[in-house]
């Protein structure tokens, strides 16, 4: 008798211990839901806020440009007066930044005598940058470690491009549904020219 009555107290311990759990899993649960509910508000409040700074952004004038190359050649808004400013945002891990350099070079070599500069900014830092550039062709000048600019701009997505024309005022501004993104830099260039 005592055996059975022993088994049985286990067994409803046992038993309220799973229930117990299990209401601790809902909860646990919601509380998780409720979560990630807060986190994407946040983030979506985030994003628009940004989406607003960006168009703020385009049609503005920028003066207050200051940066220095892998080269060491050094740039302000003052040196790249009376130039078309072509800023592209990459990172050596975004493949798609990679698949753009080929049109990126030809882009380049269509203006190679017109007053155009056309940068290249990274995050990454200059030793990474050097040794990628050995394997992976671009011809832009190239700026690392360079957090300061892509806040600047409110980068939210790569690649990405901006020109700036020659009195230092932001024209184009690249969106991420655009296709053609490079035909679109080319015309832009043309009608600033």
């Amino acid at each position: 008798m005592k055996l059975k009555s022993i088994l049985f107290i286990a067994f409803y311990a046992i038993l309220i211990s799973a229930f117990s759990q299990t209401g601790n899993t809902s909860s646990k649960k919601e509380q998780q839901k409720a979560r990630n509910k807060v986190l994407t508000e946040k983030y979506k409040i985030q994003k628009n806020k940004k989406k607003e700074q960006r168009k703020e952004i385009n049609g503005s004038i920028i003066d207050d440009l200051s940066f220095e190359d892998i080269n060491g050649i050094k740039f302000t808004s003052q040196s790249l007066k009376g130039k078309i400013v072509v800023i592209n945002f990459w990172f050596i891990q975004c493949k798609p930044c990679i698949e753009e350099f080929p049109d990126l070079n030809a882009l380049k070599a269509d203006f190679k005598s017109k007053p155009v500069e056309f940068i290249a900014v990274s995050w990454n830092d200059k030793s990474a940058l050097q040794n990628f550039l050995k394997t992976n062709k671009l011809d832009f000048k190239v700026v690392s470690n360079s957090m300061s600019i892509v806040e600047k701009f409110k980068i939210p997505h790569y690649p990405y491009n901006i020109i700036i024309d020659q009195n230092g005022k932001v024209e184009y501004i690249s969106d991420v549904l655009s296709f053609n993104v490079i035909n679109k830099i080319k015309r832009k260039i043309n009608n600033l020219l």
